[in-house]
Formats: structure tokens, C-alpha cells, sequence
């Protein structure tokens, strides 16, 4: 697609139109004298050097030559190239609720959707500025690092449920000390800089049942941070749906005596967080969100110098139109109104075709350019098995271009084809003259392809995730300031930690039963010497039966004494299968005890 950087001179195109229209009515004018003056069948003969096509080709070249000479000065722009250039602005941080308070639907379609309606028009207000977003219920996590890409901050925004978070209950002021964590206040890597660009906006129903939000929110106020606070429903309240597997309302949530729980907008909490925090509340309904007095604030925030950023920009192709320019007036010269024998229509024709075979064309580039444009088109539309065609088109030409390879591999990761796509995005770095930029990048990228594909396959789980910490760690070295990389390498790093720790417990478990089977088989060992114990007795009965009373006599005393033998080996195995057992117990009952201490313990749970 064609883009104009200055397209306000494409107006100069009327003038060179009417030009045209001039020249035109100005010859009209001359052959009608001629007309009146001689016949035109006498025109050949009273004016033989008059040709009747040059004037019309030498203007059409001319008013050709000057509108290609307006185009080039408006810099028509193709394309995308990396640039560098300043990039100030001031941090936000979201805090959105997402506790089971939050699927009331006094507001429509309910307080949750309408939350993350509200977050969206916030992302497209700023300009600049860096944000972050946390989620909270009864406790809280850091759902998105600061980031100023706000494509990468609303697909995280669209992951947002009330299942998130399995502890229930309305947290806010941990919410703050989670939204403060993002602006480094407490990182012991880094320097804490008080400055009063920062802002924290708070999105809930103000229910809060587990901490003291306003003390933390003027905590946050004495660092020079900002809190606004946004009422989500309305003060009459509203039930609390609950849902089936299958997605479909079936009942209200209910207290433990059976009366349906009614949960209230308490606007009450909002305006006091908002007034310890120094900042604005403001009530989200059914009319409106009033998100002006807020888009003030963040306004009115301190800007602070990001550094030098990387950006795309268009690419101008100027010089294309320039060059049909200078070629068309060269030819308006080399034609002469009047007929010349030197200067024939045959000589031209032929010093044309000798300039255009002198002319470099790169037919196979400008097929590549337009599939890679085809393939964007259909990138951003989400057909994303029509774009991975079309850029595999445009890599057999040149498997070393960087853009075909990158693009490729975006495709590939839209589809969930993941190890394809870090194939890619590896063979991406392997271009020519790429900058450290796109190379972090690419890597990053690979770690996020790694990062997915261990995610699906859980039996090689653990080297993807090894995989991913080393693309990650590449990428940080190329761009040690990039939150968004540091923050995946430390997930990716937890995603490891997590599967070397279920090899080693299925590598214990294996172990356990080794030892049980080999105690099986001591067991059946020692039932087989029993057996052939009493195969040899038998045998000496049947060899001694001239001393069978005597015999008998021994076999009966032998019986005797086997039968406290066994019972004292019975005894022993009784016990040693309580002792078992009590270990067992003992296991579970300090697993839940674990498992109590670590809990969070609410009364109510939405």
C-alpha cells in the first residue's frame, strides 16, 4: 500500500490538469483557423514540415513529466524500515478485579467484560506512556509487566476471567503493593527514583474484605504515586450467577443459609482510596464510564525520558517517480515539433529500446516485495495459513531474507505450529546485516515459541523450557533494558524449576515400587522354602514307614513348634503393616496442614 508523507501537494496535480485542458483548448483554436484560412487536404502541401503528432506526444510528455515531479515531491513511502528516536511518557498501572463479585450483571454484559471494555479505551487514550496490568481477588499476581506495547497488552487483557485466581475474596490494597512492584519500588536491583509520573487505577466493585486499602494506597501517595479509582456496578446490587460446564447460567450464588448473596457497588471505599491516594474516582454504569477525568490525570502526569526506542517507519520511494520524470522531459526534448530526417520517429524508437535495455529491472525483488505484501494483508486480516503461503513464496527466491523468514514464523506461531515457528525465527538471524534490535527480537520470539511448545508436549517439556531460558537470556544481553524479555525468562525459568521437580518425583516413585516388588519377591522366596520343606518331610514319611508311629510322634511335636514359629511371623507382619499405615496418615496429615498454612482463609468468597 502507497502512503504519501506530504499528500497535500497532490493538489499541485489540478494545476498540471488544467494545463492540459489549456493546451488542449489552445490548439482547438489554432486548427479551426487554419479552417478558415485553407482546406485541410492543403495543409500537407502549404505547411510540409507540420507534423501532426509530435505537439500532442511533446505535451503529453511535458504535463507527464511535471505530474510525476509532484508525486515524487509529495515522497510517496512503501513498505516498513527500523528507525530510532525519543520516546518519553509516564507509567500506569491497572489493577483489575477479577473476583466472582465481578460476574454480577447490573451493568451489561456484566462488571467483568465492561472492566475490560473500560481498560481498552484507557490503552487507546495513551500515547507514550507505559503500562502495566494486575489482576486480584483474594490475592493478587502481576498479570503484565510494564510494557509500551499495547497490541501485546490487550491479548493479555483478553486472558482475563474470574478463574484466574482460585483464592476468592477482594484484596485491593495487596493489589497496590503488587502495582507498586511493577514500578521497581522495592526492587533491590534497581534504585527507587520518587518522581510524580506514575499513576495506579483501580477497576472493582469496592468490596474489600482482606486488607486496608487505603492505608496502602496512601503508602503509594507518599512515593508520588497517583491512585484513581473506577466503581464498577451499581449501589442497588445484584446476584451473583453461576454457571454449568458447559457455560450456561443455572443458578445464583448462595450464603450458607440459602439466601441468595447480593453484591453492592461500595462507593463509599472507592472515593476513600482515591482521596488517600491523592487521585479521582470515577463511577462506570450503564451510561458511561467518564474516563475524561482520569485520561486528565494521566495527563497531568510528570513525562519521563524513556531513552532512544525503536520505531517503524515507511520507507520512501521518491526517487522512482523522479527518475520517470527526468526521463519524460529528456524526451519532450529529443522531439522536435517540425519533421526531421535525423531525428525520425524510427530513431527515436530505437534510442528508446536502448535506454530501457540499459536500465537494471529486478523482476524476481519486486515479485518478492509483493507477495511479502500479499502475505501482511492477509497477516493482519488472521488468514494465517494463506500469509504462511505467501511467505514461503517469497523465501525461495532468497532464504536469507530477514523479514520473509520473521514473517513466516509469526504466521507459523499464530497457527500453534511452535517448534516450526522458532525454526524460523532461529533461520532469521542468520540475514545479513540485521541490528542487534531485530536480533533480540528474533530471540525473543524463540523463547516465546519454545516457551509454547513445552507447554504442549509435557514428556519434552523440560528441554524446551531449557531452550527457552537461553533464547531468553541471548535476547537480554542484545537489550538489557527490555522488561518484556526479563519477565518471560523469569517465567520460563519457574516452567523449568516446575518440571525438573515432577522427573525427580516420577523418578522416586519409580524407585518405591522397585523396593515393593522386591520385597514381593523375598516373600515368595521364602513361601517356596516352606513348600519344599514340607515336600522332604513328606518324602521321609513315605521312606520310614516301619517307624510311622514314631514318626508321626516327631511330626506332631514338629508341628508343635512350627505353629508359634508362624504365628510370631504373622504377628510381625501385622505390625509392620501398621507402622506402614501410620506413615502414610502421618504424610497426609502434615500434607493438609501444609497445605492449611499456606491458604488464605476469607469468609466470604466472591
Amino acid at each position: 500500500m502507497i502512503h504519501f508523507e506530504h499528500i497535500e501537494f497532490l493538489w499541485l496535480l489540478l494545476v498540471v490538469a488544467a494545463c492540459g485542458l489549456i493546451w488542449g483548448y489552445a490548439e482547438w483554436r489554432n486548427r479551426r483557423k487554419l479552417e478558415s484560412w485553407a482546406d485541410r487536404q492543403m495543409f500537407g502541401r502549404l505547411i510540409p514540415d507540420r507534423s501532426g503528432w509530435r505537439p500532442a506526444v511533446k505535451m503529453a510528455l511535458t504535463l507527464t513529466g511535471f505530474a510525476l515531479l509532484v508525486v515524487a515531491l509529495a515522497n510517496p513511502q512503501m513498505g516498513t524500515k527500523i528507525e530510532k528516536g525519543k520516546r518519553a511518557g509516564s507509567d500506569v498501572a491497572i489493577c483489575l478485579d477479577v473476583s466472582n463479585s465481578m460476574m454480577a450483571e447490573d451493568i451489561q454484559p456484566n462488571r467483568l467484560e465492561r472492566s475490560k471494555r473500560v481498560v481498552t479505551n484507557i490503552m487507546n487514550t495513551l500515547a507514550g506512556d507505559r503500562i502495566s496490568l494486575v489482576v486480584f481477588a483474594g490475592a493478587s499476581y502481576i498479570q503484565m509487566p510494564l510494557t509500551n506495547d499495547y497490541g501485546a497488552a490487550k491479548l493479555f487483557l483478553d486472558q482475563v476471567s474470574c478463574d484466574m485466581i482460585a483464592s476468592q475474596g477482594t484484596a485491593i490494597g495487596d493489589a497496590i503493593e503488587k502495582a507498586m512492584q511493577t514500578f521497581g519500588y522495592g526492587d533491590a536491583d534497581q534504585e527507587w527514583v520518587k518522581n510524580k509520573g506514575r499513576a495506579i487505577i483501580v477497576i472493582s466493585d469496592g468490596e474489600n474484605h482482606e486488607d486496608d486499602a487505603v492505608d496502602a494506597a496512601r503508602r503509594a501517595a507518599r512515593e508520588g504515586v497517583r491512585i484513581c479509582t473506577i466503581g464498577m456496578g451499581l449501589p442497588d446490587g445484584a446476584p451473583i450467577p453461576e454457571y454449568d460446564p458447559r457455560g450456561r447460567k443455572n443458578s445464583y450464588k448462595r450464603e450458607r443459609g440459602g439466601s441468595i448473596i447480593m453484591t453492592k457497588l461500595n462507593e463509599d471505599m472507592m472515593r476513600q482510596i482515591a482521596s488517600a491516594g491523592n487521585g479521582v474516582y470515577v463511577h462506570a454504569g450503564n451510561a458511561g464510564s467518564g474516563l475524561s477525568e482520569i485520561g486528565k490525570v494521566i495527563e497531568g502526569l510528570e513525562k519521563e525520558d524513556y531513552g532512544e526506542a525503536v520505531f517503524s517507519a515507511y520507507e520512501s520511494r521518491y526517487q522512482y517517480p523522479l527518475a520517470a520524470a527526468i526521463l519524460c522531459l529528456l524526451a519532450e526534448v529529443m522531439i522536435f515539433e517540425r519533421r526531421n530526417r535525423k531525428w525520425s520517429l524510427t530513431s527515436l524508437t530505437g534510442t528508446a529500446a536502448l535506454l530501457l535495455c540499459i536500465m537494471p529491472t529486478d523482476a524476481s525483488a519486486q515479485a518478492n516485495r509483493k507477495l511479502l505484501r500479499e502475505g501482511n494483508r492477509n497477516y493482519k486480516t488472521e488468514k494465517y495459513d494463506q500469509a504462511e503461503l505467501n511467505y514461503r513464496r517469497a523465501l525461495e527466491a532468497d532464504t536469507t531474507d530477514f523479514r520473509g523468514q520473521y514473517n513466516l514464523a509469526a504466521s507459523l506461531y499464530r497457527q500453534e505450529k511452535y517448534d516450526e515457528a522458532a525454526m524460523h525465527y532461529a533461520q532469521a538471524l542468520a540475514a545479513p546485516d540485521i541490528d542487534d534490535s531485530r536480533r533480540a527480537k528474533a530471540l525473543h520470539n524463540v523463547g516465546n515459541s519454545m516457551v509454547k511448545a513445552g507447554l504442549q508436549n509435557e514428556q519434552q517439556g523440560m528441554q524446551y523450557f531449557q531452550q527457552a531460558v537461553k533464547a531468553y537470556q541471548d535476547a537480554l544481553k542484545l537489550d538489557p533494558k527490555n522488561d518484556d524479555t526479563r519477565y518471560n525468562l523469569a517465567y520460563a525459568r519457574r516452567l523449568l524449576q516446575q518440571a525438573q521437580q515432577q522427573q525427580q518425583q516420577q523418578g522416586g516413585g519409580s524407585d518405591q515400587q522397585n523396593q515393593d516388588q522386591q520385597q514381593n519377591q523375598q516373600q515368595q522366596q521364602g513361601n517356596n522354602q516352606n513348600k519344599d520343606q514340607q515336600q522332604q518331610q513328606n518324602q521321609q514319611q513315605q521312606g520310614n514307614q516301619q517307624d510311622q508311629q514314631q514318626q508321626q510322634g516327631k511330626e506332631q511335636q514338629q508341628k508343635k513348634q512350627a505353629k508359634p514359629q508362624e504365628q510370631r511371623k504373622q504377628d510381625a507382619e501385622r505390625m509392620l503393616e501398621a507402622v506402614k499405615n501410620n506413615e502414610r496418615q502421618t504424610l497426609k496429615e502434615q500434607s493438609r496442614k501444609e497445605q492449611v498454612s499456606t491458604a488464605r482463609h476469607t469468609d466470604k468468597d466472591w
